[in-house]
């Protein structure tokens, strides 16, 4: 995919993430006119929450489109709890790869990226505030990384960290050879060569370990 630029050259092809966690509307809102989200793709399978009734569906599409940013329920294509038990791995987890490549994800990756394309600012949604720890992370964000879209995920203190900077840290958290963000290019570059896919390793990890599983 070719990468698209703006005037100063800088990637224009990028997709948010945020976690909504237990913080309130206001502060969720600034962060989203922060870094100027028109849509908000809401990743979550039930999107609705005891402890923060504030964003359940209704409540936070509405609030959404007070400031002008579009609202999008897109549990059933990207939600973690997914109903086709042939995506789920034989030890009966969600197998995101499986997810990764089934028709539904693959036509809506493609229709995302074209808004993006296009010039829309989107950002997918879901409750976990932690990047690393949401499937919106593992799953989805991988997916959009995969095919050269630019993953800026927001935090709750408004900082930005990136898919790269993620990747870096599911390397650490388990254990595998690893190197600083400068040269990670360099280093898959390497891992390929030598036939080893730690990066590919530790999101199948994290996978195992944040994934929904049958009942």
């Amino acid at each position: 995919m070719e990468n698209l630029h703006d005037e100063t050259g800088d990637n224009i092809n990028t997709l948010f993430s945020i976690g909504h966690s237990n913080q309130k509307m206001k502060k969720f809102v600034e962060l989203l006119k922060k870094n100027d989200i028109t849509t908000v793709l809401d990743v979550r399978s039930k999107p609705y929450s005891k402890h923060s009734q504030q964003f359940n569906k209704e409540k936070i599409k509405s609030e959404l489109e007070k400031v002008n940013i579009a609202y999008k329920f897109m549990g059933e294509v990207f939600g973690a709890r997914q109903k086709d038990k042939s995506l789920y791995s034989p030890e009966g987890y969600l197998d995101f790869e499986k997810v990764k490549n089934s028709p539904k994800f693959l036509e809506s990756v493609a229709k995302i990226i074209e808004k993006i394309s296009n010039g829309e600012n989107l950002s997918l949604m879901c409750s976990e505030k932690e990047p690393i720890n949401c499937h919106r992370t593992i799953l989805i964000a991988k997916a959009f990384y995969d095919k050269e879209i630019d993953i800026k995920h927001i935090l709750i203190d408004g900082n930005i960290i990136s898919q790269s900077k993620i990747e870096e840290k599911l390397l650490i958290l388990y254990n595998f050879p690893h190197e600083t963000q400068s040269s990670l290019d360099s280093f898959k570059n390497t891992e390929k060569s030598n036939n080893i896919d730690y990066i590919q390793k530790a999101y199948e990890m994290k996978n195992k370990e944040i994934a929904n599983h049958l009942d």
